[in-house]
This record gives C-alpha cells, sequence and structure tokens, in this order.
C-alpha cells in the first residue's frame, strides 16, 4: 500500500521545507509565547505610561513580539540548508515523535498508519477503515474545506486553523491566576491543557494538511482502483459475469430451497412413522383385548355350564325335600326344613354366580364388539397412513434427487467460481500464499463484495511492514485439531459490508504473508 512517505517523495523540496517548518514550529510552545509576551508588553507599556506621568524617568524596556511566522520563516531558512536525505530524514523523526511517543524503531507503514488515525479522529472517521481508506476520505474532506480556493491557499489555511488554536490557549491562559500565568510564562507546561487537547488538535491539523499533500502528489487517492484489482470486470464482460453470478445465486438458493423441502419432508415422514407406530401398538391392544375377552367368555362358558349342573341338583334335591316334607311326620318336618333351607341357600348362591357370570359374559362380549370396532378403524388408519408414509418417501426420494443433481450443479459452478478466484489471487497477490481449504466461501461473496475485499488484500500486499496493519492477534477459527493463533484486519465499509482477515507474517522467502481466512462480519 501507499503511505504518506510514498506522497512526500512526490513533492518539491520547498514543499517539504515548509511542512517540517510547520511541524517543528508551530507547537504549543511557540504559540503561547506571542501571546504571553503581548500580554507582557501591555503591562510595562501602562507601567512606563504611569512613571511617565509622576515623573519618573526610568522606562522598563518592552520585549521583542516574535511571531509564529516569523519563527517558521527562520525555520525554512535553517532547513535550506538541508539535503532532501536530511529533509525526508528530518520529516519521519517529526512525525513519529508527534504521531505516537511509544514506537520504537518505527517503520514508515507504522508512522503512516498512526498519522492517519490521528488525523481520522479530527474528522471522526469510521476507526474500522484501512488506513488508506481513511487518508481518502481525510483528502476528500480537506478538499471542501478547500473548496473554491487555490490549492496553494494550503498554508492559508494553516494560518486560520493557528487562529483557531490561538484562541483556545489565550482563552485557557485568561482564566489562570495571577501565579499560574508567572509559572506558565516560564515554562509553558503542556500538561496544563492537558484537558483540552488543545496541543493534540494542533498536531491533528497539521497531520490532516499533511495528508491532503501526500495523496494529492500521490494522484488523488491511496486507495487502489477497482479496474486494477483481479475480480474487476470491463462493461463488456460485466453481462456475462453478472449472469454467471446471478445464476449461481439462484441455484444456490434453489439447493437451500430443496434441503429445506427435504427436511420438512423428512420431518413430515418421521411424524407419520411415529403415527403408524402408535396406531400398530394400538391395534396390537386391541387384537390382545379382543382375544382376551374371547378366551375369557370361553372360560366362563365352562364356569356357567358347572354352575348350572350344580344349580340342577340343587334343585332336583329341593324337590325331593318338598316331597319328603308332604308325607312326613310332624317330629320330621323341623329337621326337613332346616335341610330345605340350606339347599334353598346354595340354590341362591349358585344363581348370584350364574349371574355374575352372564354379567362378565356381557361385558366381554361388548369389550369384543368394542375392539372388533378398534381394530377396523386401526387397521383402515394404518392402511391410510401407510399410504401417505410411501407416498412421502416417493417425494423424499425425489426431492434428494433433484438435491444431488442441484448440489452438483451448484458445487460446479461454486469450484468454477472458486477456481477463477484463486486463481486471479495466486497470480496477482504473488508474495501471499493462501489457505484455500479455508477459503472456500469466496464463493459466497458478490463481486462488488470481492472488489472490497480485494482493496484489503492489495493494501495488506504492497505494505512494505504488513505488521503495521495488524489489529492484534487472533485464534483461528478454522475446524482444526491444533488450534493456531493468527494476526488479523478488521475492516468495515461504509455500506455496511464488514470482513475479518485472518494472516501471518512469512519469516523467509520471497512470499510475504500467509492469508488463513476471510470471514464475513455480521
Amino acid at each position: 500500500m501507499p503511505n504518506i512517505f510514498d506522497g512526500l517523495r512526490k513533492i518539491s523540496d520547498n514543499d517539504i521545507i515548509e511542512q517540517i517548518a510547520l511541524l517543528e514550529t508551530m507547537n504549543v510552545t511557540n504559540i503561547s509565547k506571542p501571546i504571553i509576551q503581548k500580554a507582557k508588553k501591555r503591562t510595562i507599556s501602562i507601567i512606563n505610561f504611569i512613571g511617565s506621568k509622576i515623573g519618573k524617568n526610568r522606562v522598563l524596556e518592552e520585549p521583542e513580539v516574535k511571531e509564529i511566522w516569523a519563527l517558521v520563516d527562520e525555520k525554512k531558512e535553517e532547513l535550506e540548508k538541508c539535503t532532501r536525505n536530511e529533509l525526508n530524514e528530518r520529516l519521519f523523526n517529526i512525525l513519529s515523535e508527534k504521531a505516537n511517543d511509544d514506537l520504537e524503531s518505527a517503520t514508515e507503514d507504522e508512522v503512516s498508519i498512526e498519522v492517519i488515525e490521528e488525523a481520522a479522529k479530527l474528522y471522526k472517521v469510521h476507526k474500522n477503515l484501512t488506513p488508506n481508506h481513511k487518508a481518502d476520505i481525510i483528502y476528500s474532506k480537506y478538499n471542501e474545506k478547500l473548496s473554491g480556493k487555490a490549492k496553494e491557499y494550503i498554508n492559508g489555511q494553516a494560518f486560520v486553523d493557528l487562529q483557531e488554536t490561538t484562541k483556545d490557549i489565550e482563552e485557557i491562559i485568561s482564566s489562570m491566576d495571577e501565579e499560574q500565568k508567572r509559572e506558565f510564562t516560564q515554562s509553558v507546561d503542556v500538561a496544563k491543557l492537558t484537558f483540552l487537547n488543545v496541543w493534540k488538535k494542533l498536531d491533528r491539523q497539521h497531520f490532516i494538511r499533511l495528508i491532503w499533500l501526500c495523496v494529492k502528489a500521490y494522484g488523488g487517492r491511496f486507495t487502489v482502483k477497482e479496474e486494477e484489482l483481479p475480480s474487476f470486470v470491463t462493461s463488456e464482460e460485466e453481462v456475462e459475469a453478472f449472469k454467471r453470478e446471478e445464476e449461481l445465486k439462484k441455484s444456490q438458493e434453489e439447493l437451500s430451497k430443496l434441503k429445506k423441502q427435504i427436511e420438512l419432508c423428512k420431518d413430515k415422514i418421521n411424524s407419520i412413522e411415529n403415527s403408524l407406530e402408535k396406531e400398530k401398538r394400538l391395534l396390537k391392544s386391541a387384537i390382545r383385548s379382543r382375544d382376551k375377552a374371547e378366551e375369557d367368555i370361553i372360560d366362563l362358558g365352562k364356569i356357567h355350564i358347572k354352575l348350572t349342573s350344580v344349580k340342577k341338583s340343587y334343585e332336583d334335591e329341593l324337590k325331593e325335600i318338598k316331597v319328603k316334607m308332604e308325607n312326613a311326620p310332624l317330629e320330621e318336618l323341623d329337621s326337613l326344613m332346616e335341610e330345605f333351607k340350606v339347599v334353598k341357600f346354595e340354590e341362591i348362591d349358585v344363581n348370584n354366580k350364574i349371574s355374575d357370570i352372564n354379567i362378565k359374559a356381557t361385558y366381554k362380549k361388548e369389550l369384543i364388539d368394542d375392539n372388533v370396532k378398534a381394530i377396523s378403524i386401526k387397521e383402515e388408519s394404518i392402511k391410510n397412513i401407510g399410504m401417505e408414509f410411501q407416498h412421502l418417501k416417493e417425494e423424499a426420494h425425489n426431492l434428494v434427487d433433484a438435491y444431488n443433481k442441484m448440489k452438483s450443479d451448484v458445487r460446479n459452478k461454486e469450484e468454477e467460481k472458486k477456481s477463477e478466484i484463486f486463481k486471479k489471487w495466486s497470480h496477482f497477490f504473488n508474495k501471499f500464499t493462501f489457505n484455500f481449504d479455508n477459503l472456500g466461501n469466496v464463493v459466497s461473496f458478490t463481486r462488488s463484495e470481492l472488489l472490497k475485499i480485494e482493496q484489503c488484500l492489495h493494501e495488506l500486499h504492497f505494505t512494505n511492514d504488513p505488521m503495521a496493519l495488524s489489529m492484534g492477534v487472533i485464534e483461528s477459527k478454522g475446524n482444526k485439531k491444533k488450534k493456531e493463533e493468527y494476526e488479523y484486519i478488521d475492516v468495515s465499509f461504509l455500506d455496511g459490508f464488514k470482513i475479518e482477515i485472518q494472516f501471518r507474517i512469512l519469516e523467509n522467502g520471497e512470499k510475504t504473508v500467509h492469508i488463513d481466512e476471510i470471514t464475513p462480519e455480521f
């Protein structure tokens, strides 16, 4: 990727001298001094005026007020003696210092990214854009600020920005008490201004102008043009490419639809199988209940025969006793009456048992009738469910056949698209290695999304320091037995499309980066 130093190398010596002078001179200390000196001068003038009125001849010497632009001009004169290499080194050092004090042995890419990040904060640019994209937005916004003015007005704009910052500092100084002003006069304490971040604002204003110059010198943009990316197609090819993409999308949607239909069909089959099993269980239960009732009726019939025989014997015995009672003498009549009672009670008991048997037999017959009806209903239900089950099995079979054919078609189209993308990427991003096994999801991206992904890959590919783009370390999400850690970048585009790219910096050989995964973020 291009960085701000690539743009700076294209500007003239005078321009780079101008920027170094502004960066080195326009700081809080130098801006504050003229304000303080003016305040001192006003105070001394009043003292001298009062002294002259009361006859005192001693006059205090008024301090020389040296404006910031005089300091800038002095710095420019000093810098004109430097070679271009010295100027480049001096600019790198001041930017490195202002961008991030924590950077040790920083690379140009690291400093460039930090400068762009700081400038982006002033314009509230979306934080998850790539550095180049941020630089282009900063360039565009600053262009709007300069709209209607000559582009050479950039240094005039620096003066306007300085006036705004000076106003902030004046307000801070005016709010100090006399003791604080004295301390501030002796040594400008930047920490006193921390709560307003005045100097940060000033640095960020410098950075914005600098980025504008760099991008302008680089041709008006840092981001790669779409027509330079591997997935770009010309207007003549676009129709055919769009047609292929739509065909794949349609096939993928049809495949997804078939898969859902198969799942729905399977659910119905499972439900019908459960119903069929339930009906079969109920049928078996009804058959068992019917058979048991029939067996019980047979057993009851046998008991009924025995009880009827016993009843007949009791009836015969009672008849005999009655005959005896008719002819018996009086002294035997009581005995016969007692015997008659005993037999009669036995007969009644047998009659009750026969009655119970008849009731049970009647119940069993009703149970048989109910079970016969239930069996008939269950057999009809099982028949109908079986027909529906068979129909669904045939439907499922047809859906699976259609799914397999469509899956084969989709796989062929996806493989064709993957092969085309991987071939282009391997050729274009020749410093990369790719884990193509993990990158099969590229088929799910539209051509527009692929171009956005390739913009990110392009920025990573053409940087001298890929590590500068890393946002940290993440554990690979791939289905691996052994989890590995990778560098990653999260990128959000203005249309809402988000991706995460996992990569590893390679130590040896011509290849510099291994791309492991590219996943959409939701």
